[in-house]
């Protein structure tokens, strides 16, 4: 009996272990893993537009033109001269003239390219004054001074036509000559390759139109022919170009401003610029070439019959 219910309980064993090796493996359920999200795109940032620097600081200088546009009278000059007034003087007529006389401890920087090589030892903390022979040359140099960051001032009427007019000049003028001070005055590179461009084209065009001065005969010339090839700018007062102006003229007065009409002149022929005597047209020529155009000064301005300019040369005016 013993042996009976052994064999049975063995049986029962086998036939155990036989259903368990076949019965399969439940399959493993690997743990669930969230979706993987893409990383999102960095959040574009719109593109800076490039800053045109010298076109900003072209029409930076009449958006922020002061009263005195950027001018003085000899006699004011002489006031902050004997008031000890911190201030700098530059002469930038030919060394030959400046040898024979100039202000007390003016520099002397010709102009032209020694202009633009100048530029970052010529300081940018001070007042500068400048001087040429009448003033018309001196206003280039200032509104380009200004443009690079200096504050220059254009002494009226310059050597000839004002200084040495002035009574009791001779106090203020000797003939020892100075260095411009040691010391490096920063410039956006951009803008000194755009004076040295300047003066350039000033000895470019030297031979036909010196300093950027236009002819007015070569004008006069232009106006009779009817020519279209040029375009004429008037910077008198409004009311002082409706009494009689150029042919062919358009008018923007010359002032603070003026550069929100600039897109009036047409950039695909060169531009005479005229005022009353040829310091403004200066300014503004200078003003003008940095922004692009090929501008020209009228020489001596609209003038004054018996005088130099326009009406001095018998140039007809219309209203």
């Amino acid at each position: 009996m013993k042996k009976i219910t052994s064999l049975l309980v063995a049986v029962v064993l086998a036939c155990t272990l036989l259903a368990s090796c076949g019965a399969k493996a439940p399959a493993s359920t690997p743990a669930s893993t969230p979706a993987s999200t893409p990383a999102s795109a960095p959040a574009s940032v719109p593109a800076t537009p490039a800053t045109d620097v010298v076109a900003d600081a072209a029409n930076g200088y009449f958006a922020n033109f002061p009263d005195d546009k950027h001018m003085t009278s000899v006699a004011d000059l002489f006031k902050k001269i004997d008031a000890k007034e911190e201030l700098i003087i530059l002469d930038v007529r030919q060394p030959a003239d400046y040898e024979k006389g100039h202000l007390k401890g003016a520099y002397n920087v010709p102009l032209g390219p020694t202009v633009a090589t100048a530029l970052e030892q010529i300081p940018d903390d001070v007042p500068l004054y400048v001087n040429c022979y009448t003033g018309q040359t001196s206003s280039q140099v200032v509104a380009l001074l200004n443009m690079a960051g200096k504050f220059a001032t254009n002494i009226q009427g310059g050597f000839n036509n004002g200084i040495s007019k002035a009574e009791g000049f001779e106090a203020y003028v000797d003939t020892t000559a100075a260095a411009l001070p040691e010391g490096k005055y920063a410039v956006d590179p951009a803008i000194k390759d755009a004076v040295t461009k300047y003066f350039a084209d000033m000895e470019a065009a030297a031979g036909t139109f010196k300093y950027f001065n236009f002819p007015v005969d070569s004008l006069k010339a232009l106006v009779e022919a009817e020519s279209d090839e040029y375009t004429i700018l008037s910077i008198r007062k409004a009311e002082d170009y409706a009494a009689g102006h150029i042919a062919g003229a358009i008018n923007i007065p010359f002032g603070k401003g003026m550069q929100a009409k600039f897109t009036d002149i047409p950039k695909d022929k060169p531009v005479v610029v005229y005022c009353y005597s040829g310091q403004t047209s200066s300014q503004t020529t200078a003003v003008l070439r940095l922004l692009g155009y090929e501008a020209y000064s009228l020489a001596g301005g609209m003038g004054a019959e018996g005088g130099a300019g326009w009406l001095g040369a018998n140039g007809p005016v219309v209203k």
